[in-house]
């Protein structure tokens, strides 16, 4: 027999409201049923069930949920921040386990932070990449990089750093994963606060109504995907200050993508 695609299925929305949906219902598709399952949703499982429906819809639909639901139960932020990271991580997962060389154009030994990263010291790991980061360009009395030092960022470099990130936290970790949850939120190099908000509560950096202090942040894989690294104590990107922070994950994403970094 086969399957009359005309009528209602179980995940449309449907006008009225009604579930089953009534024969003569209108069945809204797209971002539309989306966004109506969004705003009326009542209950928690409710909202997790179009949350997880809306962010099938890339940062259309990501919008759609920062911009429609109450991101007041925590089991509903879990969801969106789960979500998010799958989604991340799905796109790096085909690339954990290629064989980039570990290399430096610019002479650096990266056996400490490789150490660092095999044994799980996530917060040292941290610190180091960002003393390595302010080493190679030259930049530690500064101690922060700007999207300029990240645009002459050497690509060798960059890949080392990313590679033993993501191969010692299995893809969880690296400035990968950042920035397809930065772009997925709709982030882009135009400082925008709401952007920078949704990216935290993304990856773990902000939480009831305040970022975390480097200190605060969860240095184990239990965190969010994309939660490290951050910057070490002192060069951060992700201390709450969204005019940088936008320019600086944008500059990244850029950097990556013309390395061909993933």
């Amino acid at each position: 027999m086969s399957e009359n695609f005309n009528q209602p299925r179980e995940y449309d929305a449907v006008l009225g409201g009604q579930v089953p949906p009534p024969k003569d219902g209108v069945v809204l598709g797209g971002i539309a049923g989306v966004k109506r399952r969004l705003i009326s949703a009542t209950s928690v499982e409710q909202q997790i069930f179009a949350v997880a429906e809306a962010l099938k819809y890339g940062e259309a639909g990501t919008k759609l949920v920062f911009e429609i639901v109450n991101p007041e139960s925590e089991k509903v932020q879990l969801t969106v921040s789960s979500l998010l990271g799958q989604q991340a991580l799905a796109k790096v997962q085909s690339h954990l386990h290629s064989d980039r060389p570990l290399i430096s154009a610019v002479g650096v030994d990266y056996s400490h932070l490789q150490n660092l990263l095999a044994s799980e010291n996530w917060q040292d790991a941290d610190k180091e990449t960002a003393t390595i980061m302010l080493q190679v360009c030259d930049r530690a009395q500064a101690g922060f990089l700007d999207p300029s030092n990240i645009e002459q960022f050497p690509c060798a470099d960059l890949s080392t750093i990313e590679t033993l990130w993501q191969k010692y936290s299995n893809g969880r970790f690296g400035f990968v994963v950042q920035t397809h949850i930065w772009q997925n939120v709709g982030g882009t190099s135009n400082p925008d606060w709401e952007a920078w908000c949704r990216f935290g509560k993304g990856v773990g950096w902000f939480s009831q109504g305040a970022w975390r202090y480097w200190n605060d942040l969860k240095f184990d894989l239990s965190a969010n995907v994309g939660h490290l690294p951050r910057g070490g104590a002192f060069m951060g990107w992700g201390l709450g200050d969204f005019w940088t922070g936008c320019r600086t994950l944008s500059a990244i994403a850029e950097k990556l993508a013309s390395c061909k970094i993933a």
